[in-house]
């Protein structure tokens, strides 16, 4: 059985241990700092001195109670068993993934103490949390929420206590733990002051104002978020608080309407968009009944105008049999649209390509491209073709 020395002594970084047993893709040690990847928390990352050679570690893994040290490179004749280990972990890598485990208990313990909402996923990556709860959350109560544990996680001092126990002493008190019993004899607790006590194996902080501010930046179907903290925090809470204050200044609105304000013109731009797509409809409707040009029978519809492609598909009922829909969409890109036999949208593309240059294609109803440039007259160009057909 590897000792687990980060239990103890999460803050020490430099450790000495013995080499235990030579895997197939690593090395397993009498005693280890590094934290191998489990309870949805990520390794620890470092460095195994070993004689004289220096072997990064980027993976750590459990086997059965035993801890094995990754090595990716050829590593086998190099070491043996009983030979010394000098081990460094990366420290600021560590502490991320400490300071983002107590958060995630911080969290998941207010929103069952406010809620009495479940906690059903995590997964702790370095300054980088997702959690999954049980029920949906509506924004202020992510509000509270966030609030709290910000408060919790910046100005107060509670201390992140551990300790091993029996599972028969821990099943005394099960209904104080958040979390359940696993089935070990030993069973590691872990307490925030006042707060939480849950059975846990990952690594954490000594005191919550360790953790820094949490700053969320994604919120989905009312039970899924995903936050950061740290440098990250610190980074991206730094970024996007600029950007909105240029959009308020942009929007003339003051900071604490921005959303109210916000919603109001998302709304009026929905409003807009629905009577453009009436526009669009009643306009489809007038150049249906005259076509721009009709060459050997064919119809020639030309449509020179912004038009969701959506709305043109829904109302080729319109256009008569036979026709051969242009369409012009801007920024050099051009779409045909072919309801005759006679005519493949597709080949009529490609002869547009090869005299103006350009990429694109489809299948004989439908075909786009962008070209270098486009012919003055677009409609033109395409009655010539089709009278050489």
């Amino acid at each position: 059985m590897t000792i687990k020395l980060y239990w103890e002594s999460a803050y020490e970084t430099t450790f000495s241990a013995i080499v235990k047993s030579i895997e197939e893709n690593g090395i397993i040690l009498d005693q280890t700092l590094f934290y191998p990847e489990s309870g949805n928390q990520l390794s620890d990352r470092g460095s195994l001195k070993i004689k004289d050679h220096e072997f990064k570690i980027e993976n750590v893994s459990k086997k059965g109670d035993d801890i094995i040290h990754h090595i990716s490179e050829n590593f086998k004749n190099k070491i043996s068993m009983g030979d010394k280990v000098r081990g460094t972990i990366d420290w600021e890598y560590r502490f991320g993934l400490m300071r983002a485990h107590s958060s995630q208990h911080i969290f998941s313990a207010i929103l069952k103490s406010k809620y009495d909402i479940d906690t059903i996923r995590a997964n702790l990556n370095f300054e980088e949390v997702y959690l999954q709860w049980s029920q949906k959350v509506d924004p202020p109560q992510l509000k509270e929420v966030l609030y709290e544990v910000n408060t919790i996680c910046t100005t107060k001092e509670l201390k992140i206590t551990s300790k091993i126990v029996p599972k028969k002493e821990a099943e005394t008190i099960a209904e104080r733990i958040r979390s359940k019993i696993p089935k070990e004899s030993q069973v590691r607790l872990m307490e925030v002051e006042n707060l939480d006590l849950v059975c846990c194996g990952g690594t954490h902080v000594q005191s919550t104002n360790e953790i820094g501010i949490l700053f969320i930046f994604d919120f989905r179907k009312g039970n899924q978020i995903r936050y950061c903290i740290g440098n990250k925090a610190i980074s991206m809470g730094s970024s996007i608080n600029v950007d909105i204050i240029t959009l308020v200044n942009k929007l003339n609105t003051p900071i604490e309407k921005f959303q109210e304000n916000t919603i109001k013109r998302l709304e009026t731009l929905k409003n807009n968009q629905d009577q453009q797509k009436e526009l669009s409809v009643k306009l489809l409707g007038l150049i249906a009944k005259s076509p721009s040009k009709i060459v050997n029978n064919i119809p020639l519809f030309y449509i020179d105008f912004n038009v969701d492609m959506k709305i043109i598909n829904k109302k080729l009922s319109l256009f008569p049999q036979d026709s051969l829909i242009i369409i012009e969409m801007g920024n050099n890109k051009i779409r045909l649209l072919s309801m005759s036999g006679k005519i493949d949208a597709n080949e009529l593309l490609q002869k547009l390509i090869n005299k103006y240059k350009g990429k694109g294609g489809g299948n004989p109803k439908s075909a786009q491209a962008e070209l270098e440039r486009v012919p003055e007259s677009l409609l033109s160009e395409i009655e010539q073709f089709i009278i050489t057909i």
